[in-house]
């Protein structure tokens, strides 16, 4: 859908600055547990608990309450007294950012872009996950490239992540449709970098997703915490009395479609498309045990992730 933006576009951007300052919104906050964010979405399914496992420290001798299943026969059979295995919990799970930037989302009707809100999204995640001492990466993409920023414990690696993302955004001059070959580039560069034990939060639009990218997926998802995060626009549900409209797929389209908007038939119908394709997508990402949520141009980013129980 075509709508007239500023002259100045400098201004529909974000910026370096506010995707640092972003960690003050969050200072006191690290990100949730994924099994809470699928309850909450999903109506109380359950995940299993993904990561690198657990790590052998020692063997020691049995006690009341240890799992049998971790006695060594070995050592028990040499000193004739039951022995255990000890192992702890490996907490090493790097969190991966993968944030779209394609034209679908250089549109916005009020606020700013749903580009600058998924930024928006990203940074409050980056900021959350180094202040939880984990490592930090992820995948930037926009319709002509995608860049990859391997996970470390470090802000500059962060920096970078943002850095990159900026330069991709600037290339948006347009709004277009969502074409799915975008999210199945990305996810097929995911299957070739993503470590087992990784945690990944999407961000984009999901309402076109190829059945290819939902293979990939659940491929991801055997071995990965995934969280899907889709952002929209208020006029991309609801349409305004404004009399007469010509709409278009994009800018790019040279056809254009008049409606009238007065009517409430034709408003109706443009908001029951919507409400079917966000159906679709929550059924889609449900068969997945995949977590979807949604977050809107107008919404304040930190309320709506603590609410969600992305963070926490």
């Amino acid at each position: 859908m075509s709508a007239e933006l500023t002259t100045d576009n400098s201004s529909l951007y974000s910026t370096l600055n506010q995707l640092v300052e972003a960690r003050f919104h969050v200072k006191h906050h690290t990100l949730g547990s994924q099994q809470k964010v699928m309850q909450q979405v999903s109506g109380g399914h359950h995940s299993l608990r993904k990561g690198s496992g657990m790590t052998f420290s020692e063997v020691r001798q049995y006690q009341a309450g240890d799992d049998i299943r971790h006695i060594d026969w070995r050592v028990t059979a040499r000193t004739q007294k039951a022995h255990t295995k000890v192992f702890t919990e490996e907490h090493e799970k790097p969190v991966l950012i993968v944030a779209e930037q394609t034209p679908a989302l250089f549109f916005g009707s009020k606020v700013q872009l749903k580009a600058a809100q998924a930024l928006n999204v990203a940074a409050l995640l980056g900021w959350c996950t180094l202040q939880q001492n984990d490592m930090i990466g992820g995948l930037i993409f926009n319709h002509q490239q995608q860049t990859w920023i391997a996970p470390k414990r470090q802000q500059q690696t962060l920096l970078s992540w943002f850095n990159k993302a900026l330069v991709l955004q600037k290339t948006l001059q347009q709004p277009g449709s969502a074409n799915p070959v975008y999210w199945q580039q990305a996810c097929q560069q995911l299957l070739k970098v993503v470590k087992p034990g990784s945690k990944l939060f999407l961000i984009g639009d999901f309402l076109n997703l190829s059945e290819v990218a939902q293979g990939q997926l659940k491929t991801l998802r055997k071995h990965s915490d995934i969280t899907a995060i889709h952002i929209y626009d208020p006029l991309e549900k609801a349409l305004p009395k404004l009399g007469w409209l010509s709409l278009t797929a994009s800018w790019a389209s040279e056809n254009l479609l008049p409606i009238n908007s007065l009517k409430q038939e034709t408003r109706q119908r443009y908001q029951d498309q919507y409400e079917q394709a966000w159906l679709n997508a929550q059924q889609t990402f449900r068969h997945m045990k995949i977590p979807l949520i949604e977050l809107s141009t107008t919404d304040s980013a930190v309320k709506t992730l603590i609410a969600k129980r992305i963070i926490k």
